[in-house]
């Protein structure tokens, strides 16, 4: 066992993938996070805990940083966390020509509200209506939201466009990287299927990771 450098440590669950083997425990003390893998659940005859159990365990100082030794006790939490949705877009309504113009439903394109019908154009009497003014928008780009390190597994890479994609362990839209992000990151080439930890900034529907590192 590595030295360990704190005991009876309270940290509650952040998430854990059985399928991936590990996960991560948030500390009560907010001074960070700790890795958490499956071998120290087995040593302590413990199940894969949810999101949110408590957990009181012993750490030590790992390579990429504290991880958790040994767990002494674990507190499901009272409630299970529910599954998280995705956020889901309203219908994008839509609107005919004449609508788009102010125009009532029902009433010829040309005609004003509260008048009859006009003449054909060219014949006597036709009045051309007047072109609505349309109010000129200044388009500004949209910032980009704060980056934020998480942890994803590479889809695929592809060598001719230099270009990738990873997919998030926790629910969102997959990560765009490039070979300037790698080489920026101080690595070569990455393959698919390998576990990533990433930083990524952007919009939640188009992230673009800024740095990549293997795990």
């Amino acid at each position: 066992m590595k030295n360990v450098t704190a005991t009876n440590v309270t940290a509650t669950v952040k998430w854990f993938k059985p399928e991936k083997g590990f996960g991560f425990v948030r500390l009560a003390d907010g001074s960070g996070e700790a890795f958490l893998h499956a071998s120290v659940l087995a040593a302590a005859s413990l199940p894969n805990p949810v999101e949110g159990t408590t957990v009181v365990c012993d750490l030590a100082q790992g390579a990429k940083g504290p991880q958790v030794v040994a767990i002494h006790s674990a507190t499901p939490p009272e409630t299970p966390p529910a599954p998280r949705a995705r956020n889901q877009r309203p219908p994008r309504a839509t609107a005919s020509a004449s609508q788009s113009m102010g125009q009532p439903m029902g009433q010829p394109a040309g005609q004003a509200a509260g008048q009859g019908p006009q003449p054909e154009d060219g014949g006597e009497g036709f009045v051309r209506p007047p072109k609505p003014q349309r109010e000129r928008r200044e388009r500004h780009a949209e910032p980009a939201g704060p980056a934020t390190m998480a942890y994803g597994t590479v889809r695929w890479y592809n060598l001719d466009s230099q270009s990738g994609l990873i997919e998030p362990w926790e629910d969102g839209a997959t990560v765009y990287f490039d070979r300037a992000t790698l080489r920026q990151s101080g690595l070569d080439i990455v393959a698919d299927g390998e576990d990533v930890r990433y930083l990524a900034v952007g919009s939640e529907d188009a992230p673009v990771a800024q740095r990549v590192e293997l795990i």
